[in-house]
C-alpha cells in the first residue's frame, strides 16, 4: 500500500488551494468595502483606483435595478450604488446629445458612494463615444441628510462639458441630484 509524508500532503493541499484562487474571478473574491454612508459593498468596481469599470457594473446581474421605480429600488440588494431621479438628465445639457444611460449613473453613485475626496475618478461610455471623470468633495450632512457635491467632466463628440453639483443619499446607495 503507497502512503505519502505528512510534508508531501501539505504540500499537496497548499497547491491545490493556490491553484483553486487561480481559477476563481476575480470580481468573486472582492473584499468589504465600506461606503460613505456606511452601506457595505463586495465590489468597489475599481472607483478606490481611479477608474471606474463599467463593463463591470453594467455586467451585474442586477444591473436592471437602476431602472427600478423607488419603492422596488428600496427592497433590492443591489451590487453597486446609483444615481437616481427626475433631474439625472438636466446633468448633461441637451446639445451633447447623449444622455447618462444606466452604467454612467452607477459609476456616478459608485463615486459618490465609495470615491475618496478630491480624487478623479474616470470611465468611458463605449456605446455613446463619451469619456467621463469625476471628482468628489468631501460631503455634509444638513437638512436633505448625507450629501455630496461633485465636479462632472464629459468630453466626445468634439465637445466638452463641465459641471458641478450636489447628490444627497435618500437611501443606502441611492443618490439623488439635489442642486445643479
Amino acid at each position: 500500500m503507497y502512503t505519502t509524508s505528512k510534508p508531501a500532503r501539505s504540500t499537496a493541499s497548499w497547491l491545490a488551494g493556490l491553484l483553486a484562487l487561480t481559477l476563481v474571478p476575480a470580481q468573486a473574491w472582492c473584499g468589504d468595502f465600506r461606503g460613505y454612508s456606511g452601506t457595505h459593498w463586495q465590489s468597489d468596481f475599481d472607483v478606490r483606483s481611479g477608474h471606474c469599470d463599467r463593463k463591470r457594473i453594467t455586467e451585474s446581474p442586477r444591473r436592471s435595478d437602476a431602472m427600478a421605480s423607488l419603492g422596488q429600488r428600496r427592497a433590492l440588494n443591489r451590487n453597486a450604488a446609483v444615481l437616481i431621479g427626475a433631474r439625472v438628465p438636466d446633468l448633461l445639457p441637451s446639445n451633447l446629445g447623449v444622455e447618462l444611460d444606466e452604467g454612467d449613473r452607477a459609476c456616478i453613485g459608485e463615486v459618490l458612494e465609495l470615491g475618496a475626496s478630491g480624487r478623479w475618478v474616470s470611465w468611458d461610455n463605449d456605446a455613446t463615444g463619451m469619456h467621463y471623470r469625476m471628482w468628489p468633495d468631501s460631503g455634509r450632512d444638513g437638512i436633505a441628510g448625507t450629501c455630496r457635491g461633485f465636479h462632472l467632466q464629459a468630453a466626445g463628440n468634439d465637445q466638452h462639458v463641465k459641471r458641478s453639483a450636489l447628490a444627497c443619499e435618500s437611501d443606502p446607495g441611492l443618490w439623488q441630484l439635489s442642486d445643479l
